[in-house]
């Protein structure tokens, strides 16, 4: 079984991602979102909504780019 990752997701304008979305980190990798663990927060001007995950690590095959959410996951 995977190794969960709590990580906080931030939005890029097109919403927040759903348990079983791809995700690209910060750190260049890619995590798969295993659930959502907060309400959506909203940060200061300039700071994109987030929210609480729990994600894990997945390789680049597993999801075309054009598959991959356009939020970012920060750990």
């Amino acid at each position: 079984m995977p190794t969960t990752i709590r990580a906080t997701i931030y939005e890029a304008g097109n919403g927040l991602p759903d348990a079983g979305d791809y995700v690209p980190g910060d750190d260049g990798n890619l995590y798969r979102v295993v659930s959502t663990d907060s309400r959506i927060q909203t940060g200061s001007p300039g700071v994109g909504n987030h929210v609480a995950a729990t994600v894990e690590l997945a390789d680049w095959s597993d999801c075309d780019e054009d598959d991959q959410h356009p939020s970012r996951c920060v750990l």
